[in-house]
This record gives C-alpha cells, sequence and structure tokens, in this order.
C-alpha cells in the first residue's frame, strides 16, 4: 500500500509540475524546432453548402473548420443584424511543400439575400512553390452605403478556391469565423481620423533593449504576444509563425523582421526569390500588408509599418487605411520559403524588432461590448505579451487552466501526503 500511494503521488507531483506556472509562462526557450510547425484547423466541423439554399449557419465568435477542393466554392450562412458590422474569415492550409502557382489561394464574398455583393476580397500565394495559410475576411461596415447590405437578413460567406491544373489537387484544411463589431450609441460621433495616417517614409528600428525570446505559433489562435521591444525566434525553411502585438487607439505598430545569417550547403549564395516574407493582419483576421525579399544565407530585412489605429479609418479612401479601424491584437506572420532548405541547413534565426507608436486614446462610445470580436486591449495585455501564445488575452483561458490544473494537482499531493504519512505511522494490525 505504501508503494503504490507514494507512485500516485509522485504521478500527479509531476503532474503540478507540468501543468503549473512554467508550463503556462512559457518556461525556457524551445529546442531548435527539426520539422516545420503546422496550423491544424480547430473548432467544430461545418460542411460548407454548394448552394445558397443548404448553406449551414455559422454563430458569432465560434470557430468552424471545414475542408476545400481545387476549384469548388462552399457557403456558409450568416445572419446579421441591421446595426452591428460583421468581419468574416476564411483560412485555407495547405500542406507544408505541396505544388502551388502564383495565383492559387481563397477568394472570399460576403452575399446579401438578394445576391448583392457586400464585399469581396482575395488571398492568393503571390509566388510559386510558396505554400502557406493563405486567407483573409470580408466584411458589412456599419455605414455601407448599399442599402441591401445594411438590412437585418441573412447572407452568405462564399470562399471560393483558385488553383492551378498542375497545382496540388488535394483538399485544404479551412478554418473560418465571423465576429460582430457592435454599433456605435445612438447620438455618440466617432473620434476624427489623425491628422498622419499613413507610414513615414522610413521608419527606423528599434536597436536598444533586452533582446527576449519568443515562441511563435502556427496559427493565430498560437500566435505569441509580444509587445515593443526586441525579440527572436528561428523558423523553418517551409514554415510560418504568427506574433501578435497589442495596438490600442490612436497608435501606430511598425515591426521590422531581420533575418539573419545561416548555415550554407554549399559555398555559393543562390538568392531564393521571395525567400523570406512578413505579412500583416487586423484583429478580425483581415489582410492588411504584406513584404517579400529574397534569401540567400546572408542577412536581409523587412518591415512592416501600419497605419495608426483610428475608427475613422473605415471611411478612407486608402484600403491599407480601411483594414486599420480597430484596435487590438494585430498579426504579423513571419514565412520563409521551403526552397531555402536547399540553400541553407535548419532553421533561419529571425529578430523582431517592434514598436508601438503614440499614446493609447479613449475607446469610441461602443453600444455593446467589442472585446466579444477582439476588438480592444489593455493595460494587462500589454504587460502579459511575454513572447508566448498564453501572454495575450485571447488564451487567458487556457493560463487559467493551467493555474486551475497547477492549484488542484498541488491540493491533490498534499492530501496524499497527509494520507501516506497517516499510513506509514499507523500501528499495524495482526
Amino acid at each position: 500500500m505504501k508503494r503504490t500511494t507514494f507512485g500516485v503521488a509522485a504521478a500527479l507531483l509531476l503532474l503540478a509540475a507540468a501543468t503549473g506556472p512554467a508550463a503556462a509562462d512559457g518556461g525556457s526557450p524551445a529546442p531548435a524546432p527539426t520539422a516545420p510547425a503546422t496550423w491544424q484547423p480547430r473548432g467544430s466541423v461545418l460542411d460548407g453548402a454548394a448552394t445558397t439554399a443548404d448553406a449551414p449557419a455559422m454563430k458569432a465568435g465560434v470557430t468552424y473548420r471545414d475542408s476545400i477542393k481545387p476549384g469548388e466554392t462552399r457557403m456558409y450562412g450568416i445572419a446579421l443584424d441591421a446595426k452591428s458590422s460583421a468581419y468574416a474569415s476564411a483560412f485555407a492550409v495547405p500542406r507544408s511543400g505541396s505544388k502551388v502557382t502564383y495565383d492559387d489561394g481563397l477568394e472570399l464574398k460576403l452575399v446579401s439575400a438578394d445576391g448583392s455583393e457586400c464585399d469581396s476580397r482575395e488571398g492568393h500565394f503571390d509566388d510559386d512553390g510558396d505554400a502557406r495559410p493563405v486567407g483573409t475576411a470580408v466584411e458589412r461596415a456599419t455605414g455601407d452605403e448599399d442599402d441591401d447590405c445594411r438590412r437585418a437578413d441573412q447572407y452568405t460567406l462564399q470562399v471560393h478556391r483558385t488553383s492551378d491544373p498542375g497545382s496540388d489537387q488535394a483538399a485544404w484544411p479551412l478554418e473560418l469565423r465571423y465576429v460582430l463589431e457592435p454599433p456605435l450609441k445612438p447620438g455618440s460621433v466617432p473620434p476624427p481620423a489623425p491628422a498622419t495616417t499613413g507610414a513615414t517614409a522610413s521608419p527606423t528600428p528599434l536597436t536598444t533593449g533586452t533582446v527576449r525570446q519568443a515562441s511563435g505559433g502556427p496559427s493565430f489562435e498560437t500566435a505569441a504576444a509580444i509587445r515593443t521591444g526586441v525579440w527572436k525566434d528561428r523558423v523553418l525553411p517551409g514554415e510560418t509563425r504568427f506574433y501578435k502585438v497589442p495596438v490600442d487607439w490612436g497608435q501606430q505598430p511598425t515591426v521590422f523582421a531581420d533575418f539573419s545569417s545561416a548555415p550554407l550547403i554549399g559555398s555559393s549564395l543562390d538568392f531564393v526569390n521571395t525567400g523570406v516574407r512578413l505579412t500583416a493582419f487586423s484583429p478580425v483576421r483581415q489582410y492588411v500588408d504584406g513584404a517579400d525579399g529574397s534569401y540567400s544565407g546572408a542577412p536581409t530585412s523587412l518591415v512592416e509599418q501600419l497605419p495608426t489605429v483610428a475608427y475613422a479609418n473605415r471611411s478612407s479612401d486608402d484600403d491599407m487605411v480601411q483594414r486599420v479601424a480597430v484596435a487590438g491584437w494585430y498579426y504579423f506572420a513571419v514565412t520563409v520559403h521551403p526552397d531555402v532548405a536547399k540553400q541553407v541547413s535548419g532553421p533561419v534565426p529571425v529578430t523582431l524588432r517592434v514598436q508601438v507608436h503614440g499614446a493609447a486614446q479613449a475607446a469610441p462610445a461602443y453600444s455593446g461590448n467589442p472585446g466579444a470580436a477582439g476588438i480592444g486591449v489593455d493595460a494587462h495585455d500589454v504587460a502579459a505579451a511575454d513572447g508566448t501564445a498564453t501572454g495575450g488575452s485571447s488564451s487567458s483561458a487556457l493560463r487559467l487552466v493551467a493555474y486551475g490544473a497547477f492549484a488542484v494537482g498541488t491540493l491533490l499531493l498534499l492530501v496524499l501526503a497527509v494520507w501516506f504519512g497517516a499510513a506509514r505511522w499507523r500501528p499495524a494490525r495482526g
């Protein structure tokens, strides 16, 4: 009995150690990766239909997963009121290393009940052979001039896959979701757009401060939360890693991605066109902007400076400014082309130099809680951005689970310790 009790106690001790704060906070830097991390779509299974009549209903704030074949169009139903803004996203995750061409990707449409096209967006690879997560979000924003897209009614999210005949013919996993941004309170006036919303002519990278470790994740949900500072990570050829930066109203984010030198396989420096890539997405998973560059194993750098976040940006004539209209976690994806594996050995070291400029301003006077749509950040989000997926508010549930498991494990361990002690000293019976 003593040996059994001791074994159970030891097992619970290991469980408590595994689920304790060290695991929740990321602990020490992870060892060098040996295989590309892969986005595993999550959520409830939802089979998209071929017609609007059969389109399955989506719920706001719920993540779904499906799959899509070459040339196929999948349809999903979205019921909207007449006041909220809606953002519906879809991302495909082809297998790393699969054959894709420049124009392969996804085309999204949001269509009203009478067939009016409320919005359309495209997400293509813009390169040959660079299979990576691809997608964006379409929107029905408050203030749209098209009356057919402002009424309370049934809408349809249409997701179409474009594919060259010689490209990968396997079905791609899909992850879908839509969120609702509440309208402003009646009579309230949104804050005016800042005097300067666009990028500066030549942003300067951050060069001071302690360099910290970040562990980028393969998806939005697993993105590493980082803030103003210098962060380092490693990205394998054929891999995309996501990072998220808390940006409040009135603030402007700038991210430099410095791709370091890496051990060469051969003696020559052969450039891989679009060998490295830096892509920015909004808090509602809408594509904002992207930069790419060639890579040969020698150092190179990319930069993304987004406009200043303002509610009034949605009325801008500049497409890039329009997409930076809500505060929240802005996502930055770092990609290394699979062909880089022919040039260098192992992962490519990456340094992210992050700066969030400007003082936070008051949020617009929403009539509801925008946090349910992932809109807005607070001081805790900034302070908790520690380079891990559990550092952000969108993963706070993971942190609570980790600490809860640690507390339960510790309590059980103490109970068993008392039990073991009592059994150890209890007088033996004949």
